[in-house]
């Protein structure tokens, strides 16, 4: 038995740091919802299922082929899916048969492996540079999906530029294209800042609550109650440190709204300590690390746009979080990558990851056909 697993252990090509990081923070996620949820964890346990279904299915489906066929038609899918998000009474997505779905997980990753396949497949043809053309149209994809998804979720909107942003920096965007970029972007949000302090844009989305977190970030005035939930976090932190309450022993998190979602990670904290927060932090740095180190790998423009793109995207939504449950960034609505409940985020975070193995994969496959002493080290079978 032990034989055998470790035989498909050996055939799996893929990262394992990063699958292993992936199981570990699942592992956390149960823990965290059986403390604080009780009897949902069956759910939750659902939703991993579905998460590592998405991510198996995507690391045995060839990205190349997948991207390649597909990224124009994810593209339009996203389209249809802000419109529907814009156009919803929900609050943060659409609902469908009776279930609130977060759509913006949905767009934000198709935006990705949409600009991924653009940028890339040109890098793959030998272009040095993006024209003009080329250029202005990816950054008014870029701006137009960032621009649609701030108002009603302007943190997930910052994110998905950024990552956008240093895309297009490793893509060889002309610098001057990319401070035009950056300057329109300047002026936009100075336009916003002043139709909000006009009370212009008071009933648009969720900007005036965006506005009021914000408020409190800087002044520490709670009249309203908008810092209610930093104040509840930053106390469950502070109240564990090096001497953490012990699992299912937590009491600020049954006071945090969102405790196993938005506040995962002060939930956790409160109860699992210091070393464990600290953990979780150096999981996600590990996880970064890995992209970056498979997207130098990939002998394919696409794939290293993609796998660094998924990376920092991931990574960043994990440090948003965290850095909300800190206090040291704003209230936002960001959950924690494979650790906060969520059918949306948890199946597409599976699937991101699953693509980032699948490009992984790839690079060892394409390592072996380049090693002209790959044909001694294989056996008869094809494999080592």
């Amino acid at each position: 038995m032990n034989a055998t697993v470790k035989e498909k252990v050996s055939r799996f090509k893929g990262d394992k740091v990063i699958l292993i990081l992936v199981v570990l923070l699942s592992l956390i996620s149960i823990l965290l919802v059986y403390s604080t949820e009780g009897k949902r964890v069956l759910s939750h346990l659902v939703h991993l299922l579905f998460c590592f279904g998405g991510l198996a299915l995507c690391y045995i489906v060839n990205y190349k082929k997948l991207v390649s066929n597909f990224s124009l038609l994810g593209l339009l899918v996203a389209i249809g899916l802000l419109i529907w998000t814009l156009g919803s009474s929900a609050v943060r997505g659409v609902t469908l048969f009776g279930i609130d779905l977060q759509t913006f997980y949905f767009i934000g990753f198709l935006v990705i492996i949409f600009l991924s396949n653009y940028i890339g497949r040109r890098l793959d043809n030998g272009i040095v540079e993006l024209s003009e053309q080329e250029m202005r149209y990816a950054s008014f994809v870029l701006l137009g999906f960032c621009g649609g998804i701030a108002l009603l979720n302007m943190s997930t909107a910052i994110i998905l530029f950024m990552t956008g942003f240093i895309m297009f920096f490793i893509g060889r965007f002309k610098w001057k294209n990319i401070l035009i970029m950056s300057g329109l972007v300047v002026a936009v949000v100075m336009v916003l800042t002043l139709l909000v302090s006009s009370g212009k844009l008071d009933n648009v989305g969720r900007i005036t609550t965006f506005v009021n977190r914000w408020e409190y970030y800087f002044t520490k005035d709670n009249t309203d109650g908008y810092g209610d939930q930093m104040i509840l976090s930053r106390a469950a932190i502070a109240r564990s440190g090096l001497h953490p309450a012990g699992p299912g022993k937590g009491v600020i998190k049954y006071r945090l709204p969102e405790n196993s979602t938005d506040y995962a990670y002060a939930s956790l904290f409160e109860e699992t300590g210091i070393v464990v927060g600290l953990g979780i932090i150096i999981i996600y740095l590990m996880i970064f690390y890995r992209s970056w180190q498979i997207s130098r790998n990939s002998k394919s423009g696409t794939g290293s746009m993609l796998a660094f793109g998924i990376g920092f995207w991931l990574t960043c939504q994990a440090f948003v979080h965290i850095g909300v449950n800190c206090e040291l960034l704003p209230a936002t609505g960001q959950t924690l990558p494979f650790v906060s409940t969520g059918g949306a985020s948890l199946f597409v975070s599976g699937c991101a990851m699953g693509m980032l193995l699948n490009i992984s994969k790839i690079n060892v496959e394409d390592g072996k056909k380049a090693d002209p002493r790959s044909m001694y080290i294989q056996g008869d079978d094809g494999r080592n």
